[in-house]
């Protein structure tokens, strides 16, 4: 119950996050905030490409794909 409690609450920190990040890349000029933009890039596009390596991976067909492209 807790496992899954702390899980929910990890992907809602994750989400909050992201969102921040977003946000300052599309809401705030550059010229007035570079550093924040160079923070926030990063956390913009890792998270989503994460979670879907993520899926990917758990993935069979995609396991099977990549051992035939090492070959």
């Amino acid at each position: 119950m807790m496992k899954a409690l702390a899980r929910i609450i990890l992907h809602q920190l994750l989400f909050a996050v992201w969102l921040l990040a977003m946000y300052v890349l599309y809401c705030t000029p550059a010229c007035m905030h570079p550093i924040e933009h160079l923070i926030a890039a990063p956390f913009a596009v890792l998270i989503p490409a994460a979670v879907i390596m993520r899926r990917l991976c758990s993935e069979p067909r995609f396991a099977r794909w990549l051992d035939e492209q090492r070959q």
